[in-house]
């Protein structure tokens, strides 16, 4: 949970840390990838989404929140 404004106070969550690391980096993206490319569904960590299909929505996901971690 990351604060992101101070007046008035607002807490947001980044969603894409998919091996829970602590970052949203390239090897959160290369699992989805994989699990993207392999049809992968159900309840799984690579579903950042909540759709139960892991696929290219939840790959923009990761790419977007990890991209906004290292320049802030």
């Amino acid at each position: 949970m990351v604060q992101v404004d101070a007046s008035p106070v607002t807490f947001a969550i980044y969603s894409g840390d998919v091996n829970q690391d602590g970052f949203v980096d390239g090897s959160d993206g290369s699992l989805v990838d994989i699990d993207a490319f392999n049809f992968i569904g159900g309840y799984v960590s690579t579903d950042v989404n909540g759709d139960y299909i892991v696929d290219g929505s939840d790959a923009a996901i990761v790419d977007n929140n990890g991209l906004t971690l290292l320049v802030r």
